[in-house]
């Protein structure tokens, strides 16, 4: 079994978020900020062990890849941003392929969207628009293959896992991802096992992952799945106006993502891997647009981390269970200790992973 947990690399200043949101702006900005936004709203939510770290310290990513050893996480999944050449974000992961001996393997998730200003609420400004053409995807291969290359990239037997967020924006999904494996194996990079994230909304649901050239999905089951069409829509039309009007945020039971993953189960035709979502508040985003999952305890964390690690190993090939997330503060889900808290999540999923 190969635990991943989505790493997040928005703790360091860049010059594109200096030149969007200020000089020195990381998402500690957005977590700090946060106030609750009802009665007992748990907001801000602070970090601990580690506190408002810093990524360009060496002594932070040895310290994180350490904790991720002890709970029983042996991947990190970068968050990927290429926008037909130009790269974001990407010093952290550069930074831990270099490091002697961190312990801990690496793989790629592309995350194939616009950079809007959804960091400061603001989701209808495009900052970094999200292009594809042949000549961008040979140069991405060609980087893609230089990773793939080295011995800290987790490796499937004889192929290496490559995750797409939103595969259905890739223009004729299927033939550009075939030439995105002849390229990568032509640069060196060998095979690609290529992972589209699933979701329950109609653009995010992925039931037949051949067809657009995929070799599994991932369920991310943060979203509510209803059974009819008709439903879902009037209560996102409704949400959509609520929003709209200042009413939010959104909340709904955190035992809804075991109802949706459970779906994704029964929708699927094809390789399917499990996600554990480590809570949900991204109002330090989005504020009162956001969503916050409560109900979120020790009790329903294992729930759901025992009914997704016994899902995974159904799969015959390449178990591969996706936690998310290790540090995506300002969306709430976090494998790191955070400050005063009552019980940890790292905790949990130890025990579960050793069996306990």
């Amino acid at each position: 079994m190969n635990v991943i947990a989505y790493y997040l690399g928005q703790y360091h200043p860049i010059i594109e978020n200096d030149n969007y949101w200020g000089e020195g702006f990381t998402e500690w900005h957005n977590v700090a900020r946060a106030r609750p936004l009802y009665p007992g709203h748990n907001q801000p939510m602070l970090p601990g062990r580690f506190g408002f770290y810093d990524l360009r310290a060496d002594s932070v990513i040895q310290a994180q890849a350490r904790l991720a050893k002890e709970i029983g996480v042996d991947t990190f999944c970068y968050w990927h941003y290429w926008f037909a050449g130009k790269r974001v974000l990407y010093k952290p992961l550069d930074r831990i392929m270099a490091l002697p001996r961190p312990g801990i393997k690496v793989m790629l998730g592309w995350a194939n969207e616009s950079w809007t200003g959804i960091w400061h609420g603001l989701s209808n400004k495009i900052l970094l628009e999200q292009t594809y053409n042949r000549q961008e995807l040979k140069q991405h291969a060609k980087l893609i293959a230089s990773y793939l290359k080295s011995d800290r990239y987790l490796k499937l037997g004889e192929s290496s896992p490559f995750l797409i967020y939103k595969p259905r924006l890739i223009p004729s999904c299927r033939s550009y991802l075939d030439e995105l494996r002849d390229c990568v194996r032509k640069f060196g990079g060998g095979e690609l096992y290529i992972i589209g994230n699933w979701g329950p909304g109609d653009a995010e649901q992925i039931n037949r992952p051949r067809d657009i050239g995929l070799d599994a999905v991932v369920a991310t089951p943060v979203g509510k799945y209803f059974n009819n069409r008709y439903v879902r829509m009037t209560y996102l039309a409704a949400w959509k106006i609520a929003k709209r009007l200042g009413i939010g945020p959104e909340i709904r039971r955190f035992g809804s993502i075991k109802d949706t993953l459970k779906a994704a189960y029964n929708l699927v035709d094809g390789t399917i891997h499990s996600t554990i979502v480590t809570g949900w508040d991204n109002t330090p985003r989005s504020r009162r647009g956001g969503l916050v999952l409560a109900g979120y305890s020790k009790k329903s964390l294992r729930e759901l981390a025992v009914y997704a690690l016994a899902k995974e190993q159904q799969n015959t090939q390449n178990n591969l269970i996706f936690i998310k997330s290790w540090n995506e503060w300002a969306e709430g889900n976090v494998l790191e200790a955070k400050f005063n808290e009552k019980w940890s999540a790292a905790e949990v999923l130890k025990d579960v992973f050793s069996g306990q």
